[in-house]
């Protein structure tokens, strides 16, 4: 089975590897797989237990529910709920995007993942509590979180119009 992700991943490898060579050889190439290796150790047992946890979560929580809640005949309160869940998960990405993998096969319509996704991306509470109310202060962040509090409703709707199907 071709994969066109990992035949582009392999050729870039071998580019960089390539490039690596003409620019150091030999030394150069091996410190920068070194480094590769590092960072493979480092996420590579955190990637793979997100996705085992994204599986279990994927058979534990009911297709149906996600179709109702999230689901294209959800509409607008659908975009809402996944706005929601994207403000409170408490994790980066690898957490979000396998519960955003998940949402999909579930059944969620495109709208809501695009919503749950933004929000997760611009309106984290974990985020803003964590990091950018001690390091930019409250006045600031809490101006940026409410500039931002509509845009993952917008993103969802926008891809609601264009992926609805033609009026019948």
């Amino acid at each position: 089975m071709f994969d066109p992700q990992l035949a582009f991943m392999v050729v870039l490898l071998l580019a960089l590897a390539g490039l690596a060579f003409w620019q150091g050889g030999t030394p150069l190439v091996r410190e920068g797989l070194g480094q590769g290796g590092e960072l493979l150790l480092r996420f590579g047992l955190l990637i793979a237990v997100s996705f085992l946890a994204a599986g279990l979560a994927q058979s534990l929580v009911p297709r149906e529910w996600v179709q109702g809640a999230l689901g294209h005949d959800a509409g607008f309160r659908g975009i809402l709920i996944a706005t929601a869940a994207g403000a409170v998960t408490p994790a980066g990405p690898f957490v979000s995007m396998p519960i955003a993998a998940v949402l999909i096969r579930s059944g969620a319509a495109p709208a809501a993942v695009v919503a749950f996704l933004t929000a997760w991306a611009l309106l984290a509470v974990h985020r803003l509590v964590a990091w950018e109310i001690p390091i930019l202060g409250v006045r600031f962040a809490v101006l940026r979180y409410a500039a931002s509090l509509l845009l993952p409703i917008l993103a969802g709707l926008l891809v609601r119009a264009f992926t609805r199907g033609p009026a019948s």
